[in-house]
């Protein structure tokens, strides 16, 4: 059912696949195609709603490095919680026992290895906050307006 939900053809066949392998999705969730959503235990994936994860994210669960090496140290595992609101970018990894705050954006090709506080964006190797969401809001419509006056100033 895994290789079904990754590369079923729209999200109104991805998110129900999802969901029967146990993981927790709201409503109105966009899961992209070649999204990896842990294997071995999705149940411990919470996803709530109007969350959005691009193409090709990876939501891992469980840590078995050490375990591969020295089989005395148990596998690790942790949930992983994407809440209300946020953004995951392309290609990003997201790994265990990380929650992801509300209405908070993943830059692409970040890797998030802690908690990332609500209404933040985070970006990079390993996934650092840089920015505000709502103080880039106000940049962007800043900077439309502007454009929008100049446009205007022309014609």
């Amino acid at each position: 059912m895994h290789f079904l939900a990754m590369n079923a053809p729209h999200n109104k066949l991805r998110v129900p696949l999802y969901r029967l392998r146990g993981t927790k999705i709201g409503k109105n969730v966009f899961i992209g195609p070649g999204c990896f959503l842990e294997e071995s235990r999705p149940d411990l994936i919470t996803i709530e709603d109007n969350v959005s994860l691009a193409p090709h994210v990876k939501v891992i669960t469980h840590d078995s490095s050490y375990h591969g090496i020295e089989p005395r140290i148990p596998i690790i595992r942790g949930r992983v919680i994407i809440k209300r609101g946020a953004f995951v970018g392309t290609g990003s990894i997201i790994l265990p026992g990380v929650t992801i705050g509300e209405r908070s954006i993943i830059g692409a090709g970040s890797v998030v290895t802690k908690d990332i506080p609500p209404n933040s964006i985070a970006v990079g190797i390993p996934a650092r906050v840089i920015k505000k969401v709502d103080e880039e809001i106000e940049n962007i419509l800043k900077k439309m307006e502007e454009h929008n006056v100049k446009k205007d100033k022309k014609v």
